[in-house]
Order: structure tokens, then C-alpha cells, then sequence
């Protein structure tokens, strides 16, 4: 896959992204990724959203991953989350725009912060058919906004995530709406140091469903 490196505005900032248009006769839509905390390092570089976009390309996916404000090239400063949901927003308006047919239909994934601050953008926007959670900090943030989701939803989860345990993940995934569906990655902590791979095929299974 070839990627571009784009910049669109955000409120006032310059995101830094990278796009790649898939140019398969068949594009299934298009894939938005959401780089984990700012503050610890993340950036959209992440081994956990390149395996991602690796994923959603060979499936049929354009895709866009970007740095949030102040990440990387990207302007601006940390927004404790509220600015950079207006990031998330600009980034679907950016790709949507960039499709070659505007109803093809876009995903939103997010990985740890990057769940927390994309999701509730994509669950109100009707463009966005699908989300992915990728280890959710449920210790960390309230993720309850899912509740009541009507999307399709995939939720991957290392089975020793210290910021997602077993029991409170199996309580909030109990209350989320179909269409719905959780893997549990065996022996991944929350930064799948040596699991990454293991990401591939419920992504691949999920992207290749209908949306």
C-alpha cells in the first residue's frame, strides 16, 4: 500500500496524517485510525494501528491515520479529549471526502485513548456504519456513551489488560446492543508487546463483514 501524507484543519490547528486510497475496483468504504494517549507516547505510528491498517487495506479499505494536536507535525496542544474529538470529526469529513463514492461506508477504530475520544464522534455520525474498540481503558475512562450503540461493534481485548479487567469488561460488554462482538487476546497486556499480530484476523474477520 502507498500512503500520502496529508494535512487538514481542526479547529483552528493542522492535523498531520497519512492517507492511503485504495484503488481496488471494489472498495468496501474507508477506515478512520485513532492513535492511543497522547502523553505516553502515542502517536500514529503505533505498531497497534499500523497492523491495523495493514488489516483494513488488504480487506478493500482506503484508510487515514493522523496525529492528534500537538502529536508529531500536527498543530496545537493536548485537549484533555475535547479537542481532539473535534480532531476525530475532521478527520471523517477529510477521508469522506476523499472517497470516490460519497456512500461508501466509513469505520471508525480506536485504540485505548484513541477509543475513548474517536467512538463517541463515530456513533454520531451516520457516514460511520462501524466501530472498533481496541483495548478500551475501562479503569481509566467511562465508555458507557456505547450503551445503546446501534452499530456494528468489535472489541479486542488482551486478557491481561490491567486497564481493562476480565470482570468489568464482561459487565459493560453484557449491556452493549447488538450486532456486537468481543476477542479476548491470550496472553496480551494493554500494549501487545509481542501479540500484535494476533490482532489480524478479528480485524480482518470484521472489516470483511457487510456493512
Amino acid at each position: 500500500m502507498k500512503e500520502e501524507k496529508v494535512f487538514f484543519p481542526s479547529g483552528g490547528v493542522q492535523l498531520e496524517g497519512l492517507m492511503s486510497i485504495n484503488e481496488a475496483l471494489s472498495v468496501k468504504g474507508g477506515i478512520i485510525l485513532c492513535h492511543p494517549h497522547p502523553q505516553y507516547g502515542g502517536d500514529m505510528h503505533n505498531r497497534v494501528i499500523t497492523t491495523a491498517l495493514d488489516s483494513a487495506y488488504e480487506e478493500g479499505f482506503s484508510t487515514l491515520r493522523f496525529n492528534f494536536r500537538g502529536v508529531g507535525d500536527s498543530t496545537g496542544s493536548y485537549s484533555e479529549g475535547i479537542g481532539e474529538r473535534e480532531d476525530v470529526e475532521a478527520a471523517i469529513e477529510f477521508l469522506h471526502s476523499k472517497q470516490k463514492e460519497p456512500n461508501l461506508p466509513l469505520i471508525l477504530l480506536g485504540y485505548s485513548f484513541g477509543a475513548w475520544t474517536g467512538i463517541p464522534v463515530a456513533i454520531k455520525d451516520e457516514r460511520v456504519k462501524g466501530v472498533v474498540a481496541i483495548s478500551p481503558p475501562l479503569d481509566i475512562y467511562d465508555f458507557n456513551f456505547m450503551k445503546g450503540c446501534k452499530k456494528k461493534k468489535l472489541i479486542i481485548v488482551g486478557d491481561r489488560d490491567n486497564w481493562c479487567p476480565s470482570s468489568r469488561l464482561e459487565e459493560w460488554y453484557r449491556q452493549l446492543d447488538e450486532p456486537k462482538s468481543l476477542t479476548l487476546i491470550q496472553g496480551a497486556d494493554h500494549f501487545y508487546s509481542f501479540q500484535a499480530n494476533l490482532l489480524v484476523q478479528p480485524l480482518r474477520e470484521f472489516f470483511n463483514s457487510e456493512f
